[in-house]
């Protein structure tokens, strides 16, 4: 089982100051004060997993916190009442290794002497809860241990000692003492960091006129809503709404369907229901629906996970609409409406979302809101204070940075090894961001993380600023070579930030400019140099047999390999089934030297 990513760490680590420490108890005893900080977030993390699991305010969780000198390896003591629960726990907040042998023996010899309630070897803190740990014992049904860690994993030697010894108490006749101990590992420390940044889902009501229903295979419910009704939805839980939309409401504009949609509610609002295509919602769980008393054929449907998938424009720009017309009278206005239960485990509601969205013109691009990669990227790069835009939308923060994906594609796929990706992006672009194309699958893999996505996109950023500002300032033809190399250029310079990206740190696009200003000025300087008569440009970028050509020749040049015995070979050595020289830009990668 994997470590905690190393950014990830950092964050944890941020919010265990922030949210916790203020709350802990006091440290016993003269604590070393170049100690202090590490020694109080690392207790603070028995705080942050009793608050994921239980959810506990983040002063309730640290006040069970008993960690410090003499707890006998028992970091946290908390009884859920409503499971007649006793829990306690033991934390390892560490990057790498398992939580060992010696640490089972402390933390189990710790819990055996709470359950015979020999308080006196314990600290202060133990010792403040003692009449809560006694009723406890009392009362409770079972006890739990709880082992959390942000290193690889429990040892087997560890969790055999856990084994023995707890069957040895049951067998002594200690009922309560569970064999299973639950396992908060890195993984649900990351999950809940994530869902942290995560959307809330929408639970609501809504009143649906003249209804039709089919019940199988999928509940479904056809009828009218009037449009207000939307708008106040729209109004409460704004982007919430529309969480499985492929994108957001992206702007009205002067001209097209937005613009029509606010025509017709000021001039007819009464034909808006044969004007529009209609709106489809889905939710995780709908209702039988009640009958509204005073309006014939009314329900009222409850939906639990309800989320625009087809509509969103309609909806968004109506209510744009009653905010410029404050004084417009839209009563009459009604709207198709399809509501489907979509189940809350299952994929369909992806399907619906996709079908739905393809009878309308619809930049294939726009269905990676469809995979959840992409909501899990949104979650990690939030946590490291950066909007990440995976779908169109329109609404962006002041003061917030934004990525969005289109230029994320970019960075990745010039990290990537393929040597003809650079080619590519210039031919064919849309591929890299078709949730159904091999090439997106490529780059957006379970294994990326956040902050190697957001690296990789600074990164990206800085080299084409830079490059932009060559092109400003330099002559024809050079700079033509310029304007159409980025994705050759930056596929080389982004082999050489290759550590840097994957790393600890978040990177700073300033200070990144500055390290990588010299290496580029060499770099751009050889592409003009090496470009030599290879006909127009914009054309010549989008070859793959040209571009990767130039790309190795270039690399090898800038990475002083002309008399590397393996680049040799490579280059002499052509293969039928690696048309590109695959190989060779493989090896080029590798001897990459890292700025």
């Amino acid at each position: 089982m994997p470590s905690i990513q190393a950014p990830m760490l950092t964050v944890l680590k941020d919010t265990l100051q922030e949210r916790y420490v203020r709350y802990l108890p006091p440290l016993l005893g003269n604590a070393n004060e170049g100690n202090r900080e590490t020694k109080q977030v690392s207790r603070a993390f028995s705080a942050f997993v009793l608050h994921t699991m239980f959810d506990l305010n983040p002063k309730k969780a640290a006040e069970a916190v008993v960690d410090d000198y003499n707890d006998n390896g028992v970091d946290a003591i908390y009884y859920h009442e409503p499971e007649k629960t006793l829990y306690f726990v033991q934390s390892k907040l560490k990057g790498n290794g398992d939580f060992q042998l010696g640490e089972a023996q402390s933390f189990l010899s710790g819990v055996k002497k709470l359950i015979n309630k020999q308080f006196s070897t314990f600290n202060q803190n133990v010792k403040n809860m003692e009449e809560i740990i006694e009723t406890a014992l009392d009362e409770c049904d079972e006890i739990k241990l709880i082992i959390a860690y942000t290193g690889d994993g429990v040892s087997i030697q560890a969790k055999n000692e856990i084994r023995q010894t707890v069957q040895r108490e049951q067998e002594d006749g200690d009922e309560q003492l569970q064999q299973e101990f639950v396992e908060f590992d890195a993984a649900k420390v990351e999950e809940a960091l994530r869902q942290e940044q995560a959307v809330d889902q929408v639970n609501e009501k809504i009143r649906i006129h003249k209804y039709g229903i089919i019940d199988n295979p999928r509940r479904t419910i056809f009828g009218i809503v009037k449009v207000q009704d939307l708008i106040n939805l729209h109004e409460r839980y704004d982007r919430k709404l529309y969480e499985k939309n492929i994108r957001f409401f992206i702007g009205a504009g002067k001209r097209g369907v937005h613009s029509a949609i606010k025509q017709t509610l000021l001039k007819e609002p009464d034909k808006f229901l044969y004007l529009n295509n209609g709106i489809t919602l889905v939710g995780s769980s709908v209702s039988k629906g009640s009958i509204v008393r005073g309006e014939k054929k009314t329900k009222s449907y409850t939906v639990q996970g309800m989320s625009v998938v087809n509509g969103a424009q309609t909806i968004a720009s109506a209510a744009q609409f009653q905010q410029e017309n404050p004084d417009a009278d839209i009563s009459s206005a009604q709207v198709m409406l399809t509501l489907i239960h979509t189940g809350a485990t299952d994929q369909f509601h992806k399907q619906v979302t996709k079908a739905r969205n393809l009878q309308n013109p619809v930049d294939l691009s726009n269905f990676a809101a469809l995979d959840d990669n992409q909501e899990r990227l949104r979650q990690e790069i939030a946590l490291y204070g950066m909007e990440y835009h995976y779908r169109p939308q329109r609404q962006v923060r002041a003061g917030i940075p934004v990525m969005d994906i289109e230029t994320l594609v970019k960075a990745l796929a010039c990290l990537h090894k393929d040597i003809r990706y650079p080619a590519r992006l210039k031919s064919e672009p849309s591929q890299f961001s078709n949730m159904e194309s091999d090439t997106y699958r490529e780059l957006f893999t379970d294994e990326l993380s956040g902050s190697k996505a957001m690296n990789a996109f600074i990164a990206f950023q800085a080299i084409r600023d830079l490059l932009s500002a060559a092109d400003q300032s330099s002559p024809s033809p050079e700079r033509l070579v310029y304007r159409h190399c980025t994705y050759a250029l930056a596929s080389i310079l982004m082999k050489r930030l290759r550590d840097r990206i994957e790393g600890d740190e978040v990177l700073d696009a300033d200070q990144l400019k500055t390290l990588i200003s010299s290496p580029f000025d060499d770099l751009r300087q050889s592409f003009a140099d090496q470009y030599g008569l290879g006909g127009a440009p914009h054309a010549f970028f989008k070859r793959i047999h040209d571009t990767s050509r130039l790309i190795q020749k270039v690399a090898i040049l800038e990475q002083d390999l002309a008399e590397d015995a393996t680049v040799q070979t490579l280059q002499d050595r052509m293969q039928p089934n690696d048309p590109h020289n695959q190989a060779l830009t493989n090896y080029l990668a590798g001897k990459a030297e890292q700025l």
